[in-house]
């Protein structure tokens, strides 16, 4: 035991797990977790039993409360050795008791050493008080100490393996007479090996645990730098948008300006032709006016009638018929509709949280950046090559994607070249997961796994007579879904953290769908995927339908004419769909069915699949017998 009083405890282990600050009469639990005794009481309080706070194990209090908890000795001593040491002179080093405190030096003082300080010149003016010695009895420290027998008082020196409990000599003869013993010194030193070997283990679980610290510390500083960049993103995306709204304003006003410009100059024409009109007619009636004048003060009767008789009728057909005025309105500004919050936030973009599809263990600690307002992305081909009879395609680590023709599956890198070929049965109806080293195929109601090497072995790992017909997906929390339309449910295999078996709880489940969701679907769906907000979204004619975990509808997009197929997600939650319609296109959707837009329309013919290898890059599958390689940014 000599072994334990001398180890000294660590700096951390001589706090209290609740209050955190140091031990006020420590009491150990059954669990082997410590705490203060008022700590403990305030936890039992009005209470029959108590739950650890730190490993949530339930102790019974005992009948006469927690004092009765056992006194944790270890920690005692080294608290009553502290205050040993701390009420003993600071001046000298007798070992003395403390008898006053000297206020202006901060320290404590023994009889002489406190004496000679009341007596010297220097120290003569300092400011003393008294303190009364508060001695720590030597029989409190015997009796956290001892380690004798109960019974007889004597030292431990056999081990009843029986009981296994230590016992001394004449337990030996008396209670443990007819049990197995043997010497205690041998057994301890065992017993303290596994126990070393058991520190061991927990220092280097502390070790772990700091470094998991640090590490959530650089994730935290990291995961705070993302969400400072994504700030001055949505900034730098509002002066964009500002700038961007501001122009298309200005545009608008000046086209607005040069509709009131076209409008003026036409009035301004028909105003002057009228101006014109009436100067012409003004300089008529001066001359009528010349002649009148002339008839009325100089010619003879006989001339007025002769030679002026149709001056009359001129006069009446000028005077009483005027010239028509044109027609002008002043142009007038009619502004539009009131810009609406809700379509500028639609215009805007939207923030919201990224999921990941990584599986980590209790002791890692991973945050994960927000993709803030992803833009949709601008297309760009980097290369196109023609295969024969293609019916699927499913992407592939580096810049590879598995191709499924009509009785093989080939391995394609970015260039058009065919890496790895294998051969499959004509029947087979889907690849549902691939790999670097492997091959899951739906076959009817199989589902086998094609393990590639120098010579390719084929396993299969489950049959259910439900799966024919129907389309399949692995979804990220390892299981495999099935919809069947002939049926009208999902259908639900678990499989087990390898993928390679299936679970023993619930292996299949049968999972009814809403007759909402059964009218939706008037085709079988071509592909179901999981996105990024753990929703799972499946193709079916027209219709792009999106679930959410317990396969209820979210999201529903229709568009009439169209006929959608190939479906796969990108990095950032972005989900890209074939539209097989006339001349076709490649949509653009977020993780929660909404959306977005149009990405490629103009290069693409009728495609009917999609999918992205590990780099990034999207490979459509189109007519006639094309596959082409997109990158976006």
């Amino acid at each position: 035991m000599a072994e334990c009083l001398k180890s000294k405890p660590d700096a951390n282990s001589l706090k209290c797990g609740i209050c955190l600050s140091a031990f006020t009469k420590p009491l150990v639990l059954d669990c082997f977790h410590i705490f203060c005794t008022p700590c403990i009481a305030k936890l039992a309080e009005d209470k029959d039993s108590l739950t650890c706070p730190l490993c949530r194990a339930v102790h019974l209090i005992p009948s006469n409360g927690v004092e009765d908890f056992t006194v944790c000795t270890y920690i005692q001593e080294q608290i009553l050795s502290e205050a040993k040491v701390f009420l003993q002179c600071q001046m000298c080093d007798n070992g003395q008791n403390i008898v006053s405190k000297c206020i202006d030096c901060d320290s404590n003082m023994c009889f002489e050493c406190s004496t000679f300080h009341s007596r010297h010149k220097q120290f003569k003016t300092h400011v003393t008080e008294k303190i009364e010695s508060k001695n720590i009895e030597t029989s409190d420290e015997v009796k956290l100490c001892e380690d004798v027998c109960d019974l007889h008082k004597k030292d431990f020196t056999f081990l009843c393996e029986s009981c296994n409990s230590a016992i001394c000599d004449e337990c030996v003869t008396q209670n443990h007479k007819s049990h197995k013993h043997c010497r205690l010194t041998f057994q301890a030193d065992k017993r303290r090996d596994f126990l070393r070997l058991g520190i061991g283990v927990l220092r280097s679980k502390m070790t772990e645990i700091d470094d998991t610290i640090e590490m959530s510390k650089y994730e935290e500083n990291s995961y705070n730098k993302f969400c400072r960049q994504g700030k001055n993103e949505i900034q730098a995306h509002a002066n964009r948008s500002k700038e961007m709204v501001c122009n298309i304003i200005d545009v608008m006003a000046n086209l607005k300006q040069q509709k009131i410009d076209e409008i003026q100059k036409m009035d301004i024409k028909s105003i002057t032709n009228y101006q014109d009109e009436l100067e012409t007619k003004k300089l008529s009636f001066q001359c009528i006016l010349r002649s009148t004048v002339d008839a009325v003060n100089l010619s003879r009767d006989g001339k007025l009638f002769n030679k002026y008789k149709f001056l009359y009728q001129t006069l009446r057909n000028e005077v009483l018929h005027g010239s028509k005025s044109p027609e002008v309105f002043a142009p007038q500004f009619c502004s539009g509709n009131p810009i609406e919050h809700k379509y500028v936030e639609k215009c805007f973009g939207m923030v919201q949280r990224r999921k990941t599809s990584s599986k980590c263990s209790t002791s890692e600690f991973h945050i994960y950046s927000l993709p803030l307002i992803c833009e949709a992305p601008e297309m760009t081909q980097i290369y196109s090559f023609s295969v024969d009879y293609p019916r699927s395609l499913i992407g592939f680590y580096d810049n590879q994607t598995w191709i499924q023709l009509r009785n093989t599956i080939h391995l394609y890198s970015s260039d058009g070249t065919v890496t790895q070929k294998h051969n499959v049965n004509p029947d087979d109806e889907q690849i549902v997961f691939a790999s670097k080293n492997e091959l899951w195929i739906k076959s009817k109601e199989l589902i086998k796994v094609i393990k590639i090497g120098n010579i390719d072995e084929v396993v299969d790992i489950m049959r259910f007579a439900e799966l024919e017909g129907c389309t399949c997906c692995i979804l990220k929390y390892n299981s495999l879904i099935a919809y069947s339309k002939r049926k009208r449910c999902f259908y639900e295999v678990k499989l087990n953290s390898d993928m390679r078996t299936i679970e023993n709880e619930t292996p299949f489940k049968t999972i009814p769908v809403e007759d909402k969701l059964v009218d939706l679907i008037t085709v079988q769906p071509f592909r179901i995927i999981e996105t990024a907000s753990k929703n799972i979204m499946l193709t079916s004619k027209d219709k792009v339908i999106t679930l959410d975990g317990n396969f209820k509808i979210c999201n529903v997009y229709v568009e009439k004419n169209s006929n959608f197929k190939g479906i796969c997600e990108d990095a950032y939650g972005n989900v890209f769909i074939t539209d097989n319609c006339y001349n076709g296109r490649i949509c653009l959707l977020t993780s929660y069915g909404d959306f977005t837009r149009t990405v490629l329309k103009t290069y693409v013919s009728y495609p009917t699949d999609i999918t992205r290898d590990h780099v990034g890059n999207l490979w459509c599958l189109d007519s006639p017998n094309r596959v082409q390689i997109y990158s976006y940014i």
